[in-house]
């Protein structure tokens, strides 16, 4: 069934019920392979930009001390069920981090990001362009996230949906993007929303073979590219 934003043809109202199963997702041996190489390749072709964004981050930091801080930090999600530090490059001031760990023990980086004052000048700019997610190639490469997949919550949140029996985050590995990630702005137009998007491709990976598995992930890091150099973010 296609989309009523007639873009991208994949959610049908068939699979709502996926999280509702309780029942780990095969991670693939050719999807691993696949994961491991881009990534790898990846992180050697942005290596120059990652040393762009070190410096312009030093430099900001030395002109605002407010914006001085660790170039990359990490936050606890969940991935398959599992804890794991989950890396970014670091566009939120310090003190705000602190703080919003001190105060809710956790963070939530979508209220964060709503307040353009949370922000470092060169954050406000990666966040536009997903660039601060760059380092979660890492987590790739540990094997604890995919470039495909569900986007990993915190423990809260997390806790939340699995107790309202609600297994979208528990059964598949995190992915850097997915079909909600490239439907952002529009994914209330699919069936079920961003949960029926999750529950679609925890399907489509169930029931598909390994190619068939990749080929989609690749269309999908298409779509992705497309966004980010539209600067539409993820």
């Amino acid at each position: 069934m296609e989309s009523n934003s007639g873009k991208y043809k994949f959610a049908t109202d068939q699979n709502l019920s996926a999280s509702k199963i309780d029942k780990a997702v095969p991670y693939p041996l050719l999807k691993r392979i696949f994961d491991l190489t881009i990534s790898l390749f990846a992180l050697i072709i942005l290596s120059p930009l990652f040393l762009l964004i070190f410096l312009a981050t030093k430099i900001e930091g030395w002109l605002n001390p407010a914006c001085r801080g660790p170039f990359i930090y990490s936050e606890t999600r969940i991935s398959a069920g599992q804890p794991f530090k989950f890396y970014k490059i670091r566009i939120f001031k310090p003190k705000v981090l602190s703080e919003t760990l001190e105060n809710e023990g956790f963070i939530h980086t979508k209220p964060l990001e709503a307040d353009k004052r949370n922000l470092t000048t060169v954050g406000n700019f990666l966040k536009k362009f997903y660039l601060d997610e760059i380092a979660q190639f890492i987590n790739v490469i540990k094997g604890e996230m995919s470039l495909v997949g569900t986007r990993p919550w915190n423990v809260v949140d997390y806790k939340r949906e699995v107790g309202m029996g609600i297994y979208r985050k528990k059964v598949i590995k995190a992915g850097i993007t997915g079909l909600l990630q490239i439907t952002k702005g529009t994914h209330y137009l699919y069936p079920g929303g961003d949960k029926g998007l999750d529950d679609y491709y925890i399907d489509f990976c169930r029931t598909h073979s390994s190619i068939q598995i990749v080929f989609f992930d690749l269309k999908i890091i298409g779509w992705s590219i497309i966004k980010l150099l539209r600067g539409q973010g993820l």
